[in-house]
């Protein structure tokens, strides 16, 4: 290092302390970027749940509305179909949505068969709506009391595993963040006890590597102003503490030739 000139060594020991600056923002700007990555995908899911939970609720309500159709008069009846349209048109929209934001092909797959599901449903309730309204109650009480039952319990179980799937990709986010997040702890402590170790150690070293030398020429200087011209002046480096103690040198050897030759 002492070949290095002052001038290079301290802009030297500023970059370090300038570059352990820089990683330690680097560190905490990845932090914060990783953060709000988790934060978006996070809300999407928590959206995603929010939709699966109204589906449930339309296809819970439509299923409600056709039960209520067998004890309803006429004008009841009009009504409670216009209803079921208003539901189930509602459900598709929010099946739409549903099949835009699902990622997981397991989900999407899922999500599939749920509508699947719904169409025979809704095609079996418009022919057993007809049949009522031809008369066939046999067919009507199968469907409604065998038929119905079954289907509408088949959406609910498939509708609780779609839900079980977001549940679980939630909880995997949080593990999944937690782990970051300690693991950018580790990486930030880490960073932190090196710059803790490396600052000063670097500093001392380029401190001492100006300062020691420096000393030797203030300690020939003085016993040159003593009139001691028996110092010996070693001078390492080329920098410029080393050219003055070559100077020095030179000096003290100067001196004693012109002392001997008086």
């Amino acid at each position: 290092m002492r070949n290095l000139k002052i001038g290079t060594r301290l802009a030297l020991g500023f970059g370090f302390v300038i570059i352990l600056l820089l990683v330690m923002s680097g560190i905490g700007a990845w932090r914060m970027l990783e953060t709000q990555q988790d934060n978006h995908v996070l809300d999407q899911r928590l959206r995603t749940t929010a939709l699966i939970q109204r589906l449930t609720r339309e296809i819970s309500k439509s299923a409600n509305l056709t039960q209520a159709v067998l004890a309803a008069d006429p004008d009841t009846l009009r009504r409670l179909k216009q209803e079921i349209e208003t539901v189930d048109r509602q459900a598709g929209e929010v099946a739409g949505q549903l099949a835009q934001v699902l990622s997981q092909p397991e989900a999407a797959s899922l999500l599939r068969d749920i509508g699947q599901d719904r169409e025979a449903f809704i095609q079996h309730r418009t022919q057993a709506f007809k049949d009522l309204d031809n008369g066939n109650y046999g067919e009507t009480d199968a469907f409604f009391n065998q038929d119905m039952p079954k289907r509408t319990a088949g959406l609910m179980d498939r509708l609780d595993q779609l839900s079980q799937l977001q549940t679980d990709a939630v909880q995997r986010l949080f593990d999944e963040s937690m782990r970051a997040s300690s693991l950018g702890l580790i990486v930030l402590a880490v960073a932190t006890l090196l710059a803790l170790i490396l600052g000063p150690l670097f500093s001392w070293r380029v401190t001492r590597s100006i300062t020691h030398p420096l000393r030797s020429a203030v300690d020939v200087a003085e016993a040159v102003a003593r009139r001691d011209l028996s110092a010996d002046v070693a001078a390492r480096g080329r920098d410029e503490i080393g050219q003055l103690l070559n100077a020095l040198a030179a000096m003290t050897r100067n001196l004693r030739s012109a002392l001997g030759e008086v």
